[in-house]
């Protein structure tokens, strides 16, 4: 018997290393938690053809061969790693699914009757050795960047296994590669690894390549053989197989050792198995009921890679040769549409051992170049065309794309102090755009919970987005920052909660000076660094007694751009709600309560009032100031402009009708904005 074969939805499996994380826990099991409903009725459709494909079998081929593509995004150094350090790895695949006798994939397990091969066409049919490389700074690889990762080099998922060779995966981190499960978003769909763990030669030669094979197994559908635990029954929990023996905990070393006793009969943990944590030197083997998942699979989600049509399109039939290919010209640049003044980097991803590169770049400067990836400035507004001569020892290849470039002219940036508290009915409001790639869970307005100040805040729902690892981000509108006086600061409120002490979602302000080309990391938080409040499965909603966190970014950096863009992130790893409230940019005191005071000593009397106040202030700097009153959903109620003001204190008189209840009093100066509640009781 097998376990159901479970999960149609893209989840990311970290390999950790023991050196530096023992306990770092995997992606699904954070689903699995989570997500129970949806796993049971995946289990129900996958059962089907599970079913299905026992009876097909006969009819099925025997073995089924994977064409794959290795892209290498490395920095120029030795993670550009050799094609025999490739080979070697493909090699270890087969070693491996294949139970090849005298290799080290010969062990007690089965031949699962699956084989990888090298791509040796690509998807327009062209010769290709199935490597493509690109020298990027992806190479330090982020989690959350996997669909930029994607959009820099991407086969089709439904012919090719794409496979990722990187630098280092999250700042080394520990974890050594990840992949996609199947049935999940088509652009990222593959497997990541690190240099050093891709093969057994070369950057990777005191490994045996088992990180792969471990992915690999994931990329089928197969879960860690220490998935949930001991379990109460080992087909129905676990890894959802019955002949691998449940296991406690991840197996580190070569330990002989029985951490459950519900299987029978009894027998120790399978650290032979790829899907454990155990070393490469004790790894060997799939089960039975590993390879009959993997077979379903392949018969469900995966069904056309495996197919004799796209085994001939795809170079892998048995005794097709390619040799000597001509070079393929191939380029991309991950930001086509800039504004004019700035600069592009173009990543050249040309095939087969290119030798020479020339390029034109219409209305770029410079207008040609002969490196690998030229960095181009376009001056001038318009669409541009960008051409590509590549030549190896084989011959020459071109590629034109015609208005590939989009130079426009920004909009001027506006002045600060900015202030948003989300109090308006609209959302997003004041500017405020949303970048939601996967079109799932992203900002919300929230008034259910206790906002910082006013009724309302931002928040977005880690505990029901099942897509890990996604960023989504609230980009603030564009601003000038050279009429600022003084240092510049980005100030908000935030909360949030874990919904597992393991686990925590990521928040990151990024800011670009350039139109949004490049972005640098400002601020980020996670874990205990990040938490407001007590962890939770249930939905984190700030009360009363919430305590707040704040914010307080210098931006001092950027006092001399024009046209500045700022965007704060969340990154979902399986959490809880975060909000954010009052996003301040001015000076560096921001959304003061009535108890505190700042260097403006903004003041409200009386308070509470009929309606008839007065509020002081004290000017630190001649120029523009006003005055607003806006009440709890952001509607100005009273407006006051100062103009060309003395040093010194202000005052301002306010009579108007107002309604009963709260207000917030604004004062918008150069230097920030300052806000002082009052309560209006006729």
């Amino acid at each position: 018997m097998i376990k159901l074969f479970t999960s149609i939805i893209l989840l990311f499996f970290c390999f950790s290393s023991i050196a530096q994380n023992l306990n770092e826990p995997c992606y699904f099991d954070k689903y699995q938690r989570l997500h129970k409903v949806a796993i049971n009725k995946s289990e129900v459709e996958i059962k089907k053809e599970i079913e299905k494909s026992k009876l097909q079998k006969a009819t099925l081929p025997s073995v089924k061969i994977i064409p794959v593509v290795v892209h290498v995004v490395h920095d120029g150094g030795t993670n550009n790693i050799s094609d025999a350090q490739i080979q070697s790895q493909i090699d270890v695949l087969n070693e491996d699914f294949r139970k090849i006798i005298g290799t080290n994939g010969y062990g007690n397990g089965v031949d699962t009757e699956i084989e990888f091969c090298l791509a040796k066409k690509d998807p327009q049919g062209k010769c290709t050795n199935g490597i493509v490389r690109i020298k990027s700074p992806l190479s330090n690889h982020q989690t959350h960047q996997r669909s930029q990762l994607k959009l820099l080099s991407y086969w089709d998922n439904l012919r090719y296994l794409n496979i990722y060779v990187v630098k280092n995966i999250n700042n080394g981190s520990g974890t050594l590669g990840y992949s996609s499960f199947p049935g999940g978003p088509p652009d990222e769909d593959g497997i990541v690894v690190r240099h050093d763990y891709f093969g057994k030669t070369g950057t990777a030669s005191t490994t045996l390549g088992r990180t792969t094979t471990h992915e690999v197994g994931h990329w089928f559908g197969l879960y860690h053989t220490f998935n949930g635990g001991c379990g109460a029954d080992t087909c129905a929990d676990g890894d959802y197989v019955c002949d691998t023996p449940p296991a406690a905990n991840p197996n580190f070393g070569c330990p002989t050792i029985n951490s459950c006793s519900i299987d029978v009969p009894n027998v120790n943990d399978q650290i032979q198995n790829y899907l454990d944590y155990s070393n490469d030197n004790c790894k060997n083997m799939f089960t039975n009921g590993q390879a009959q998942r993997m077979q379903a699979t392949l018969a469900s989600f995966r069904i056309d890679i495996w197919q004799t049509w796209n085994i001939d399109s795809t170079g892998c039939s048995a005794g097709f040769v390619n040799n000597n290919c001509n070079v393929i010209a191939d380029f991309v640049t991950l930001n086509p549409n800039i504004c004019v003044g700035n600069s592009i980097t173009f990543y050249n991803k040309s095939q087969n051992n290119p030798t020479t590169y020339q390029w034109f770049f219409q209305g770029g400067v410079p207008a040609t170049s002969a490196v690998a990836n030229p960095t181009v400035t376009y001056s001038s507004i318009g669409n541009f065309q960008v051409k590509l001569i590549a030549t190896n020892s084989i011959g020459v290849d071109s590629l034109i794309l015609n208005n590939y470039i989009n130079v426009t002219t920004p909009p001027i940036g506006q002045s600060l102090p900015y202030f948003e508290g989300f109090e308006a009915y609209s959302f997003p409001a004041n500017g405020i755009t949303i970048d939601n790639p996967d079109g799932g869970i992203t900002w919300e307005r929230d008034t259910v919970a206790i906002a910082y100040q006013g009724t309302a805040s931002a928040k977005i729902n880690n505990l029901i987005n099942i897509n890990y690892g996604q960023s989504d981000a609230m980009i603030l509108p564009r601003f000038d920052f050279t009429s600022f006086v003084g240092i510049p600061y980005l100030n908000f409120k935030w909360a949030y909660a874990k919904s597992d002490p393991n686990y925590s979602d990521e928040l990151i302000v990024l800011v670009s000076k350039d139109c949004g080309v490049t972005w640098t990391q400002v601020f980020y938080r996670t874990g205990s660094t990040m938490i407001t409040g007590t962890t939770q499965t249930t939905p984190y909603i700030p009360d009363a007694n919430t305590t707040w966190k704040i914010a307080n970014i210098s931006l001092a950096t950027y006092t001399t751009y024009p046209n500045v863009l700022i965007k704060i992130v969340n990154v979902t790893d399986g959490g809880n709600n975060l909000y954010i409230d009052n996003i301040n940019l001015g000076s560096n005191i921001t959304n003061l309560n009535d108890n505190e005071t700042s260097s403006h000593n903004l003041s409200v009397y009386p308070n509470p009032s009929n309606g008839h106040f007065y509020i002081d202030y004290e000017s630190i700097n001649p120029g523009d100031e006003s005055i607003e009153v806006s009440d709890v959903l952001g509607r100005v109620v009273f407006e006051s402009n100062i103009k060309a003001h003395a040093i010194g204190v202000q005052k301002i008189e306010v009579s108007t009708p107002l309604q009963n209840g709260f207000y917030n009093v604004l004062l918008k100066t150069k230097q920030g904005v300052f806000i002082k509640k009052i309560v209006i009781n006729k």
